[in-house]
Order: C-alpha cells, then sequence, then structure tokens
C-alpha cells in the first residue's frame, strides 16, 4: 500500500519521524543484540541532496530533516526550495511481512527491513523519473528525501497484532530540469492513479528481494486482488494484523478517488 500526504508543520513532523516508540528498536525482545542502526536516513541524488546540504546515506537527524521540509539548507537554514510543499509518501508492508519481522532472528529482521525500504525507496525513484512533478508537465531528475522506518503496534489489551512495519518517505524536493530544487506539483501527486501505480511497483520490487531471500509469494491478495503476502502465514494471523494500522496517525489508504472533487485532503 502507498500513500500520500502533504507535510504542513516541519517542526512536528521531524520529531514523529524519529519519535523512539515506533523505531523498529522499541519491539526488540531481551534476547535481541542492542540496535545501533539509524532507522531515518536520507536519500536521493547527490545533487539534489548537496542543494540541502546533505548527503545519501547520512542518518536524518531532527534539525535538518526539519530544515529540509521546510525547503532549507541544513546549514544555517537560507532557502533552497524554489516553491511547494514537502509530502509523505508512506509505504506499508504486507501483513505477513510484519508477523515474520516479529518473529524472526535479528539477521532475518534486518534483511526484512532492508527489503522494505529498498522498496519504498524504489517506488518514490520511479515515481519522481517517470511522473509530472515539475510543473504537472515534466518528471524530475532527481529528488531529496528522508526514508523513516516506524514499527507500530497495538495496546496489549487486543488481541495480538504484529508491529506493522511501514516507511515513511519524506519527498522534499526534486530536481528540474535547470537543476533548481522545486516542490513536487501537487495535483501531480494527488493525481488519482499514482499511488496504485506507486505501490504496485514499490511491491513488485518488495516481492522480488523476498523472493530472492528464499519466500515464497502468494500473489492477488487484499483489495482489489492487488497486493501479495509471504506463503506459508495462516490466513487467521493475518486477519488478525489488518486491525494493525490504526496505531499509526500517519497511515491513510491507497485510492483511486480525485482528491480535486473531494476536500477530506485540505
Amino acid at each position: 500500500m502507498l500513500t500520500v500526504r502533504t507535510l504542513r508543520m516541519a517542526d512536528v513532523e521531524a520529531r514523529r519521524a524519529v519519535e523512539p516508540s515506533v523505531a523498529p528498536a522499541a519491539f526488540a525482545r531481551p534476547q535481541d543484540p542492542p540496535d545501533r542502526r539509524a532507522h531515518t536516513v536520507w536519500t536521493g541524488s547527490a545533487e539534489a541532496l548537496r542543494a540541502l546540504g546533505l548527503r545519501r546515506g547520512d542518518e536524518a537527524k531532527s534539525g535538518h530533516l526539519a530544515a529540509a521540509i521546510a525547503g532549507r539548507h541544513a546549514d544555517g537554514g537560507a532557502l533552497v526550495r524554489a516553491d511547494g510543499a514537502a509530502y509523505d509518501l508512506t509505504f506499508v508492508a504486507p501483513t505477513s511481512l510484519s508477523w515474520l519481522w516479529a518473529q524472526g532472528d535479528p539477521a532475518l529482521r534486518v534483511d526484512l527491513e532492508q527489503a522494505v525500504l529498498a522498496a519504498a525507496d524504489h517506488c518514490v525513484n520511479y515515481l519522481v523519473h517517470n511522473r509530472p512533478l515539475i510543473d504537472g508537465a515534466e518528471p524530475g531528475r532527481g529528488c531529496a528525501a528522508a526514508l523513516a522506518l516506524h514499527a507500530v503496534g497495538t495496546p496489549p489489551s487486543t488481541p495480538p497484532t504484529p508491529p506493522l512495519l511501514h516507511v515513511h518517505v519524506y519527498l522534499v524536493g526534486v530536481l528540474d530540469d535547470s537543476g533548481a530544487l522545486r516542490g513536487p506539483h501537487h495535483r501531480a501527486l494527488y493525481e488519482k492513479s499514482l499511488t496504485r501505480e506507486g505501490g504496485a511497483v514499490g511491491r513488485a520490487a518488495l516481492a522480488e528481494d523476498l523472493r530472492g531471500l528464499g519466500f515464497g509469494i502468494t500473489p492477488h491478495t487484499g483489495r482489489g486482488g492487488r497486493g501479495f503476502e509471504i506463503t506459508g502465514v495462516p490466513e487467521g494471523l493475518l486477519r488478525m494484523g489488518q486491525s494493525a494500522d490504526k496505531g499509526c496517525a500517519d497511515l491513510g489508504e491507497e485510492t483511486d478517488r480525485d482528491p480535486w472533487n473531494d476536500d477530506s485532503w485540505q
């Protein structure tokens, strides 16, 4: 599943991105080794990131992330993004993957986390280079974004559900042909088929990586038969996991609606 959300309050969004209670490390078990990895990192093209004073692969800390969401340079705060706003494109892993992650040993957890992050990264880069995010007319030739891997569970009093793995991709700017960093075109980003196409691209990349890890894939699951699950996870567990997304206020629904005829996104 892929959803789109406009980012409006930079400081609030940046703090939410790095909140320890939703990081995968918050779900470590007593026997697990300490998790000192950064779960929020910069991605995108070198040129776009350089314009904001950032580098691909570095940890995205809250101060620099807040500046980038506002379109400002990480050091000094000079305005860099020429127009528009930043957006959160959230990629949600299949419920079966979250179940396996919750039960897996530390090495498997790392492999699954990397697969979900890579799928989200691939999804957004595809959209940047194939959708008209520059003025609604041209695709971008690069982007600056932060990947934040979150795991959200449900209260202990409810039936057990897996911590739902998902990635918030904070798309803070897209490069145009002149090399200027621009805000993604709002109407193009909210065009009704974008989440379906982007979600399909991300799921295909994730399924390929999971096959490479030795897992079988059961296709045509979920709403409209557009999703997949990892083969072997019992149907009962999958149904129990369907309520896990209610624990994250940032998660929406992959949809075909046109927001320009629906004011609910504003």
